[in-house]
């Protein structure tokens, strides 16, 4: 393989990676938002919708664990997000620890 190919390659895998985290950032940033302007809905709406948002939220983890996304993480690019982190980090614990 060439090395432009290599290269080309390594920064399209980044540049997935970087999706996955970014569609991660924004599931968590539109659930918090709903969560704290939302309280005025009726109780139950708002609980079926923070649970739909949850949802979400873990399904754009589990891109993120699937993908490159995980080794942008474990390599402390994402320094300037410590939330993202976190979750990342205690997803991918919890994926590997034993049942």
């Amino acid at each position: 393989m060439s090395h432009h190919r290599l290269f080309a390659q390594l920064a399209f895998e980044r540049a997935l990676g970087m999706a996955a985290l970014n569609a991660l950032a924004q599931a968590i940033a539109e659930c918090d938002q709903f969560r704290a302007v939302g309280r005025e809905r009726d109780p139950i709406h708002f609980w079926v919708l923070a649970g739909e948002l949850e949802d979400v939220v873990q399904d754009r983890i589990r891109d993120v664990l699937d993908g490159p996304g995980l080794a942008i993480v474990e390599r402390g690019e994402l320094f300037h997000q410590p939330r993202i982190v976190e979750l990342v980090i205690a997803a991918r614990h919890a994926r590997n620890a034993p049942s």
